[in-house]
């Protein structure tokens, strides 16, 4: 609400503009104006984007946690009827995924496959070298080996 005493910004605008001669563009920013409404644009929209990132990450996780929750009491209604198949590795690992300790336990899994992996890599190009020695070694044609022919 604005009060009589007090002119609107945009009233002593017009009145400047028509005391000075100033055309209407220059006299409400022009190209200053459109910067501002530009940036202004700019900040609500990396506002909505972050809210829509949140609200999404939160509606995964909620969503995450509710599967799990929907498989677990699947499965404990399976083993209430005597299902044989509920009582397997799966159950177990149902039980515990969602778990706070899940990730670095998988985590720990993964470096102990990836160690073991690259010892066996290891292992086989011994075993390669070995091989190919033994077998120049072994197969000598007119008292040559085979590498030198």
């Amino acid at each position: 609400m604005q009060f009589p005493h007090r002119p609107s910004h945009r009233f002593s605008l017009e009145s400047a503009r028509l005391l000075t001669g100033i055309n209407s563009a220059e006299s409400l920013g022009g190209s200053a104006r459109m910067e501002i409404q530009a940036r202004k644009f700019y900040s609500e929209r990396n506002m909505y984007l972050c809210g829509f990132t949140l609200f999404l990450s939160l509606i995964l996780n909620r969503t995450y946690v509710m599967i799990l929750d929907q498989l677990r009491l699947e499965e404990e209604v399976q083993r209430f009827r005597g299902d044989p198949k509920a009582k397997g590795k799966d159950s177990d690992k149902l039980a515990n995924a969602g778990n706070i300790g899940e990730v670095a336990r998988l985590k720990k899994e993964l470096d102990q496959k990836t160690r073991d992996l690259e010892t066996m890599r290891k292992q086989h190009e011994g075993f390669q070298r070995e091989y190919n020695r033994l077998g120049d070694e072994k197969s000598t044609v007119d008292g040559t080996p085979k590498k030198d022919r």
